[in-house]
């Protein structure tokens, strides 16, 4: 009886001290106020350029994704491959997500919905979003979502608003979908 009292609040105890110690690791949670864009793009600004990964069960897609704002605050997406093939090319502002092209196989409304709110939680504020920050603070992961809409998102850079490598998953769907930033070329010209 007494073994089991012991074990019992020893049990008690260390669920207490887990329970602390992840209230106290640092995060910020993003339940009910706005959590900005992953990569925050200025007007006037170069383009932005990823090497962009798109793994779905067994199938594989990769190629470039070059981001822009136009002087009209619309964020234009284009995606191609390395050989020149276009993947997609999307426009988004607040309210409003225009599919300009898109490769034949992408053309079903439910992916075209889910690549909206994916480049919508990347580029635009959004409410609604569980934010945890690792401990170093080099990585961020945003989780939005349950069940089969649920979406995780790691942020991993130094610099706020200009991650190194985004990865988002979706884990009840097997998708997951991958940018590398790519080094800005126009300034390594410059230089030679």
């Amino acid at each position: 009886m007494r073994r089991s009292l012991r074990f019992v609040s020893l049990t008690v105890l260390l669920f207490l001290w887990i329970q602390i110690q992840t209230s106290c690791s640092s995060r910020m949670s993003g339940e009910g106020s706005t959590v900005p864009p992953a990569i925050e793009l200025t007007q006037g600004e170069s383009s932005q350029k990823y090497n962009i990964q798109l793994d779905f069960i067994r199938h594989h897609m990769s190629g470039m994704l070059i981001v822009r704002r136009m002087p009209d605050n619309e964020i234009r997406i284009v995606a191609s491959t390395y050989f020149g093939l276009s993947l997609f090319d999307f426009s988004l502002r607040n309210d409003q997500f225009t599919v300009n092209s898109c490769i034949e196989p992408m053309k079903k409304e439910k992916v075209l919905k889910l690549l909206e709110m994916d480049f919508r939680r990347l580029f635009l504020s959004e409410k609604g979003t569980r934010v945890k920050a690792s401990k170093d603070s080099t990585t961020e992961k945003r989780t939005t979502g349950k069940g089969f809409g649920k979406s995780v998102v790691y942020i991993t850079g130094n610099t706020p608003g200009d991650p190194a490598q985004i990865k988002i998953k979706h884990p009840w769907i097997r998708l997951t979908i991958r940018l590398d930033k790519l080094s800005n070329l126009d300034k390594l010209s410059k230089e030679f």
